[in-house]
């Protein structure tokens, strides 16, 4: 009898974890709202339950007795399979950790103390008061958010500060601000045991809003320093209590190589990062591996650079990208995507207008 698994989301972002569930010959169920559910086709079973009723989700797995429950790509249905799978008694980091790693502050006093990982100054509250007292320059974020939301930068000439009505009434992190380069480090975790699968170099707009443009795999460190991260990356997702399943946690160097967190997220990187450049620049089967970590049977394997893979985001602030969406498609490139509408100056991750995915045995700059 074949394996039951339990997917959480039909959007998009969930479709490669559905097809290599499929190919993997699992029976799949996946729970989501059937409005835009572009996974429906491809599931064996759709069951149209909104994401965030969980209980009916849980009671659902019970009934068809499910050998354990994955996402990828996305916090919120990433929290949903550490509620689900936590209640049906399936591998994965417990939900209350789940809720606590969301808090960035629960996550920077956990991890500050780490020996060799630089240490961070922070203090919490409403964004207007901490605009006006906190040492510039620094980092204003709000305690919980996801892909640079309501992140700015303050340094000595910020006179005000534009901030959605949504984001008014949140509490807000004020953290000194580290000069240096950004990177992500994709995990995988089973059993409270962390190995580092990729590390991704990254570019960005830089300040105010820090919205990133491209990623290149494999980073261009030196053996010392991958060495470094490699030892830190378990160090840090033990202390916030992380178990089982992916992770995307952001760092920066600076030019001391010093390496300080940014922030951990529980799930896989979004960005076509964990479902499509860890693919093409290693030989790690990185879905494959979230899908064993959720049946529990995972075994850690010996994971090697084969290519360098990467993707372009195209707003205003890479116009210079345009040239690359018309014409013939270049040897290099996988995939590109572009919406045709009027460049966006991005103030997050969410406002882009396309992208080019390339694979190569160099890193291609354009």
């Amino acid at each position: 009898m074949c394996k039951r698994i339990a997917i959480i989301g039909a959007s998009f972002g969930q479709l490669p974890i559905c097809l290599k569930a499929k190919e993997m010959g699992l029976e799949t169920y996946c729970f989501a709202w059937s409005d835009g559910a572009i996974c429906k086709d491809v599931v064996d079973h759709f069951i149209p339950i909104s994401i965030f009723e969980m209980d009916r989700i849980v009671e659902q797995c019970i009934k068809y007795k499910i050998d354990g429950v994955v996402s990828n790509a996305s916090e919120k249905t990433a929290t949903v399979v550490a509620y689900v799978a936590e209640k049906i008694s399936k591998p994965c980091t417990p939900y209350s950790t789940f809720l606590k790693i969301q808090n960035k502050e629960y996550v920077r006093r956990a991890t500050n103390p780490i020996d060799g990982l630089g240490n961070v100054k922070l203090e919490v509250g409403k964004y207007d008061s901490l605009f006006s007292t906190f040492p510039r320059p620094f980092v204003l974020k709000p305690v919980k958010g996801a892909a640079k939301k309501g992140v700015n930068f303050i340094d000595k000439d910020t006179c005000e500060l534009e901030l959605e009505e949504e984001l008014k009434t949140v509490d807000f992190m004020a953290e000194q601000y580290i000069d240096g380069q950004e990177y992500s480090v994709e995990s995988i975790s089973y059993n409270g045991k962390h190995q580092v699968v990729q590390i991704t170099e990254k570019v960005s707009t830089g300040a105010p809003h820090f919205v990133e443009l491209e990623h290149h795999q494999p980073a261009r460190l030196s053996s010392l320093l991958k060495d470094k991260i490699y030892k830190l990356i378990p160090e840090i997702l033990s202390s916030v209590g992380f178990v089982s399943g992916a992770s995307h946690v952001e760092i920066k160097i600076d030019n001391q190589n010093n390496v300080y967190l940014i922030e951990v997220n529980p799930r896989g990187g979004g960005d076509h990062i964990s479902n499509i450049l860890v693919a093409l620049s290693t030989d790690f089967d990185y879905l494959k591996a979230m899908i064993e970590v959720a049946l529990g049977i995972y075994k850690p394997t010996r994971i090697t650079d084969k290519a360098y893979a990467g993707i372009y985001f195209l707003s205003a602030y890479s116009s210079r990208l345009l040239e690359y969406f018309s014409g013939d498609s270049k040897e290099w490139m996988v995939e590109r995507s572009w919406d045709r509408k009027e460049l966006v100056h991005s103030c997050s991750n969410y406002d882009r207008n396309g992208y080019i995915i390339y694979c190569s045995d160099k890193k291609i700059v354009i």
